[in-house]
């Protein structure tokens, strides 16, 4: 007779999770940064359907998230915009966040949203794209300016609705550290929001490597 009493290295799981009113503050206090300026009112659920403890890779599930009366531009994602929305009106890109919204599913440990919208009463923010547990990001922004303007915002979003092309930027980086690319607009355009970056940018070249010096022709013997 053989008894295996050996507690296996990991094991299966899974889970459901909801947050209803927290303080977003706090919340952000506990799990990540304790001096964050991050503000509002969340509220979510979390569904994990599969994910092992041994596979940091291998969580499967979907969740929903709702943002009340927010400050989030102290997150990088959001906040490396807030020079661009600045210069378009003072103030916009550090004003407070009315609502925001956002369905997600995660498969093999990526998140991935189609809908997720950050509003104000001068714009609207919408990200589409993924962002990985390690923190990768690989999404598309587009700001909708004036869309939710009271009475006029409908009217003032549809005449500027050409333009909105031109507030569409692709993400890379990491979540802390990301890294956004306008996907309509040249650099050149760029300098009223980043003049000296994009002085950097446009002028700087690689230094040009210096020929190889040319080794001596021998001489032939003297006859």
């Amino acid at each position: 007779m053989y008894f295996d009493c050996t507690v296996p290295p990991s094991a299966d799981f899974n889970l459901h999770a909801q947050v209803t009113d927290a303080d977003l503050h706090q919340l952000m206090t506990d799990i990540s940064s304790p001096t964050n300026h991050l503000e509002g009112t969340l509220s979510g659920n979390l569904t994990v359907t599969k994910a092992n403890t041994g596979n940091w890779e291998s969580w499967n599930g979907f969740g929903n998230a709702k943002l009340r009366d927010g400050f989030l531009w102290d997150l990088p994602l959001f906040g490396i915009f807030s020079p661009v929305l600045n210069a378009v009106i003072p103030g916009l890109g550090s004003s407070r966040v009315s609502g925001g919204t956002a369905t997600f599913t995660i498969t093999n440990s990526v998140i991935h949203t189609d809908d997720m919208e950050i509003r104000s009463s001068a714009m609207r923010l919408a990200y589409r794209g993924t962002v990985d547990f390690k923190g990768k990001v690989n999404a598309r922004v587009e700001a909708r300016l004036l869309r939710d303007a009271w009475v006029v915002g409908p009217i003032v979003s549809l005449l500027l609705s050409p333009l909105t092309k031109l507030f569409e930027y692709k993400v890379t980086g990491t979540f802390h550290e990301p890294q956004k690319e306008p996907l309509h607009i040249p650099k050149e355009l760029l300098f009223p929001f980043h003049p000296i970056r994009t002085l950097k940018e446009l002028f700087s070249e690689e230094k040009p490597q210096k020929p190889h010096p040319t080794p001596p022709t021998e001489k032939p013997p003297p006859p």
